[in-house]
């Protein structure tokens, strides 16, 4: 059987094409080709599988959702995914916490060659339990369903030559414009309050209380300056440290994401 490739961006997300975060999402039109499963421990997936997008009039990277507790479904970042024919697919999470990007997912495989659906998070590969239509009607009856949640991305990483780091992020689609700068070594970055914001097509200025940090992204340039003292910094990639930013670093640690690898 020829596989069918779904391919989406592998970026980070999206600016503007989402819905604010936690906004109420409408399944009823597609609920009829929604499939919950779950863990047996309380933790839920609902997705349409490759075969009904076509019936649900949908493409591959809407309506998935996961939910910690069967009540509150929140939709899931696709950014990839593949499948072969009606026997299996899988799909990619957007998920900044695993190494490789596979690492975070859900698929589905045709039983008994397959065991059905399963979660992947990190290096552990969990099956789930397709939910009867009872149980499923059940569950729609008190589920809410809401727009991802996460409503920040990264947007700048910086460090001296000591491990000294500064990190910004900025909001996503409404609150594109609210930006937030960290400092501190690894796994103590603390927030710096902001005075005042300048970004523009020469760069970006960061003005806090303890000092001004500057970023020229397109150059690879980044000083920063407390009082007449100015320091250059390290500007570094956020593709290549999305891990070191979501994990270790330290401004998100103990934060949810909306994603199943919150639990799984």
């Amino acid at each position: 059987m020829l596989a069918c490739s779904v391919g989406f961006a592998q970026t980070a997300l999206a600016e503007s094409a989402d819905p604010p975060a936690g906004a109420p999402v409408d399944v009823s039109p597609v609920q009829a080709e929604l499939v919950f499963s779950t863990d047996g421990k309380g933790h839920f997936l609902a997705a349409i599988p490759h075969a009904r997008l076509a019936a649900a009039g949908v493409d591959s990277a809407s309506h998935s959702y996961y939910s910690p507790d069967g009540k509150r479904f929140v939709a899931l970042r696709v950014t990839g995914g593949s499948a072969s024919g009606t026997e299996s697919f899988d799909r990619i999470l957007w998920d900044p916490r695993v190494q490789a990007r596979w690492q975070a997912g859900f698929g589905w495989k045709q039983p008994p060659e397959g065991s059905g659906w399963w979660v992947q998070c990190f290096d552990r590969k969990t099956a789930l339990t397709e939910l009867a239509a009872a149980d499923k009607a059940k569950l729609l009856a008190k589920a809410q369903f809401v727009a991802a949640t996460w409503d920040r991305r990264a947007y700048a990483l910086a460090r001296d030559n000591t491990g000294i780091y500064w990190y910004v992020d900025r909001g996503i689609g409404e609150k594109s414009k609210q930006f937030r700068v960290f400092m501190g070594p690894r796994g103590q970055l603390k927030p710096m309050p902001l005075v005042n914001v300048v970004s523009d097509s020469e760069g970006d200025v960061f003005a806090t209380k303890q000092g001004t940090l500057r970023l020229v992204i397109g150059k690879g340039e980044s000083l920063w300056a407390k009082g007449k003292s100015e320091q250059k910094l390290l500007l570094l990639p956020i593709e290549d440290n999305r891990q070191l930013i979501y994990t270790d670093l330290g401004p998100y640690l103990g934060q949810r994401l909306g994603s199943p690898c919150d639990d799984l």
